[in-house]
């Protein structure tokens, strides 16, 4: 990107935008979804926009003088029929529609095409935030290798998943699936290890269980990377989990240093695994 451009920022919900936002050298355009990005990106230019309206995102970015954007950030995974489109919006639908476009990657694909043919150049968060993806490894000192078999499996059922463009996030203890991800979320999926039977889960003294959270094979890495941050830490350790598989250098952490350390203190391992 030149210097003397900014970078478009579209911005849905987490501490990820805002850190890109405040570690970049340059100038910054953000456009902040509607009722999902923090408020402390409109401390730089910035436009609200409801999430169907992509003309309206890349003319404002192209307004800007914008050539390069990033697309970082949650969003809760909207009911297409409900929302609103302008004219760009309804290009993506109309997109979604001729062709089987059900999945996140596949939605997310389409997106990504809409604003190359505004000739916006799409690139990846993690070349904005290095030093947050991760590394391969062990990270703390808890015992991992007790729990192979499950991380195989979690690894295993991970890939499957992802392959079918389903989630990101799998939940094993004992070689069980216990749970997948859904529309709702890494978050959410943990949250439904709570009405489990205590029988399939670990306990506070004898931790049992691996959440896997990867890539999808097929993914575009551009957009919608698996992020971990200490929330997801906390729900597992609330599980009984016994620790958290990632991808170093596929994954973005908002703060790497503080979910090791919380990882330690919750007494789970985080492991690494080369891409």
């Amino acid at each position: 990107m030149s210097s003397d451009k900014p970078l478009g920022l579209v911005a849905g919900s987490g501490a990820l935008p805002v850190q890109i936002a405040a570690a970049h050298a340059g100038a910054v355009f953000v456009v902040a979804l509607q009722d999902e990005a923090d408020a402390a990106l409109k401390a730089y230019p910035h436009m609200i926009s409801p999430i169907g309206h992509l003309k309206a995102t890349a003319d404002a970015l192209l307004a800007a003088g914008c050539d390069e954007m990033v697309i970082i950030g949650g969003i809760q995974r909207p009911n297409i029929e409900a929302l609103d489109f302008d004219e760009g919006g309804q290009w993506f639908l109309e997109q979604v529609m001729a062709g089987v476009h059900a999945g996140d990657d596949q939605l997310l694909k389409v997106i990504i095409a809409y604003f190359e043919t505004r000739g916006l150049t799409v690139s990846a968060a993690q070349d904005f935030l290095g030093d947050q993806t991760g590394i391969v490894g062990a990270q703390t000192k808890h015992d991992h290798s007790t729990h192979q078999a499950d991380i195989d499996r979690a690894i295993e059922v991970a890939g499957i998943m992802g392959a079918q463009d389903i989630g990101q996030s799998v939940a094993i203890a004992r070689r069980l699936v216990l749970a997948v991800e859904g529309p709702e979320g890494t978050d959410g999926m943990l949250r439904r290890l709570r009405d489990l039977s205590p029988q399939f889960l670990g306990t506070a003294e004898n931790k049992c269980g691996v959440l896997a959270k990867l890539p999808k094979p097929q993914q575009d890495r551009r957009v919608d990377i698996p992020a971990i941050g200490c929330r997801t830490v906390e729900l597992a350790a609330a599980a009984h989990l016994a620790g958290i598989v990632f991808e170093a250098g596929g994954t973005l952490f908002d703060d790497f240093t503080a979910v090791v350390a919380l990882a330690e203190e919750k007494g789970l391992f985080l492991l690494g695994l080369e891409g």
